[in-house]
């Protein structure tokens, strides 16, 4: 299997909008690839993959059928070259060879995108959603930023999903359904309990003590009902 650096500099060369299957096949790959055998590196930890989202934007060719297309339109504008982090208004991205180009009259900007970190592992425990594991990761630096790197290989079973919140993936038609989310169930033949992530410390009013809360993000947003 290619290298993440190789699938991040050229993530969808060769497809078109309308090859549903290819692009699918093609993040299940990077998706593979990233979740077992690269982790995020926060000055003394280090954390694997969870959940990620795919988003990406490609400047459309004339007379081509490209990747014109509306979930190629949810992303931030990017400056940033394959494997860097970029931190945005809705978490942290691991960015594709990206070029943004100043609007031009036809509204089209040049080619952008990465892969929402929308969840981590701590070990077996899972810190769940993209705002929680930005800030996760920016807590646990001292003196450099978080970075990529490869780690152990670890076989991870990945299941698809739609991204969360986005009116794009909820309105396409069943028959042409595109899943550019991805979750860990399984890793290394141990299941993932997604119904208790995201510990934290909360001010409990009526009982007047701090208390340790958890959320069940498998009903919250996996919609899994396991």
């Amino acid at each position: 299997m290619k290298e993440l650096n190789d699938w991040l500099k050229s993530p969808f060369d060769g497809l078109k909008q309308d090859d549903v299957a290819g692009i699918q096949d093609r993040c299940f790959k990077i998706a593979k690839t990233l979740f077992e055998n690269y982790s995020v590196a926060c000055g003394d930890k280090v954390y694997r993959f969870a959940e990620i989202e795919f988003y990406y934007y490609k400047k459309e060719e004339s007379g081509k059928n490209n990747f014109d297309k509306d979930w190629n339109r949810e992303t931030y504008p990017r400056n940033k070259d394959a494997g860097d982090l970029f931190f945005h208004y809705s978490g942290v991205d691991i960015c594709f060879q990206c070029h943004y180009d100043d609007i031009d009259k036809n509204n089209e900007y040049g080619e952008f995108g990465g892969i929402l970190i929308r969840s981590l592992r701590d070990g077996t425990k899972i810190l769940a959603g993209p705002l929680f594991c930005a800030n996760l990761m920016l807590n646990a630096c001292k003196e450099h930023m978080p970075t990529l790197q490869k780690g152990d290989c670890q076989q991870c079973t990945l299941v698809p999903a739609t991204r969360f919140g986005i009116s794009s993936d909820k309105n396409q038609e069943k028959d042409k359904e595109l899943f550019l989310c991805y979750y860990a169930t399984y890793v290394d033949g141990k299941e993932l309990n997604w119904d208790e992530t995201s510990e934290r410390i909360a001010w409990n009013k009526k009982s007047g003590v701090f208390k340790k809360q958890t959320r069940n993000y498998r009903k919250d947003r996996l919609n899994d009902n396991k």
